[in-house]
């Protein structure tokens, strides 16, 4: 079978009934196929260009790709990944060039990225639907990745199970999540972050969901001293600043941290570390690793 086709196949009927479109690199001139109606979300034009051109090349956000890839594992040849909140597509055009012969999967609520994801990776099927409510049938996926997606969701166990519930047996979903409650500021604040999560605390509601725990660590540790003590002098400074004002805080936050060949640095150290088996119970982001058994 070809890839792919177990879960177009299987696709579920729009919101108005009809039946998905047949998709080639789109469907039917639509970059992507709406199940939700998307939501608005406190982000300017110039912040999501911004964040767009960042985020690309951040050493976070380049470790964090690296890192994901790292712990996925194979895939079958002809297999299907699932991105979870794709956002403009920069972790599909990773996946695209690791996994070759794959079909790729992309799914978001934001209307723009998606379309910006397309531009990046048109071979990819692009889907505006909720994780909570995925529109793939029963063990259709053969790995899922999700990038600082759960934190926005205010049921994220629900959207646990929904992972569970489309991948197939003996298949691995490898999830990133910001850690740390107690650092929750203005930053998290305006980008909707629905929490910071607690060390252990999605591994346990992994477990909840029906998986098997195969990693859980943390990335960005050896600069998190310096990132601990940023996000509390945040809470105690701008704790109190008006939502409407934020974007400006948030958009230096991103400029300034956005070319540190410090923090790249210790982004490498890091993953030697890892690779050694050498984990520090604290980080910037969570990274947790589950099996479908």
């Amino acid at each position: 079978m070809s890839a792919g086709n177990d879960l177009l196949a299987g696709l579920r009927a729009l919101p108005d009934g009809s039946a998905p479109p047949e998709f080639d690199r789109g469907w039917r001139g639509s970059p992507f196929l709406a199940y939700e109606a998307g939501f608005g979300v406190n982000w300017s034009d110039e912040l999501e260009a911004l964040h767009e051109e960042s985020s690309r090349d951040h050493f976070i956000d380049v470790w964090t790709r690296t890192a994901m890839l790292e712990r996925l594992g194979p895939v079958p040849a002809e297999g299907t990944i699932a991105d979870l909140g794709c956002s403009t597509g920069y972790l599909l055009e990773d996946l695209r060039r690791r996994y070759p012969g794959t079909f790729l999967a992309g799914v978001d609520m934001v209307g723009a990225g998606l379309a910006k994801a397309h531009s990046n990776v048109p071979e990819a099927a692009l889907f505006l639907a909720d994780v909570c409510s995925l529109p793939f049938a029963d063990e259709t996926v053969d790995a899922i990745v999700s990038a600082n997606v759960l934190e926005h969701v205010r049921d994220d166990l629900a959207a646990l199970r929904e992972m569970r519930r489309v991948l197939r047996p003996g298949a691995r979903a490898v999830i990133v999540i910001p850690a740390g409650p107690g650092l929750y500021d203005y930053y998290d604040r305006f980008l909707g972050h629905e929490r910071r999560y607690a060390r252990g605390e999605l591994a346990g509601k992994a477990r909840s969901a029906g998986f098997e725990v195969v990693e859980d660590a943390f990335l960005g540790s050896l600069i998190y001293p310096a990132f601990w003590a940023t996000k509390k002098l945040n809470r105690r400074r701008y704790g109190h600043v008006p939502d409407d004002q934020l974007e400006p805080l948030v958009s230096g936050a991103i400029s300034r941290t956005s070319n540190s060949s410090l923090g790249a640095a210790a982004c490498r150290a890091e993953r030697a570390l890892l690779r050694r088996g050498i984990r520090i119970p604290a980080g910037i982001r969570g990274l947790t690793v589950l099996y479908a058994g």
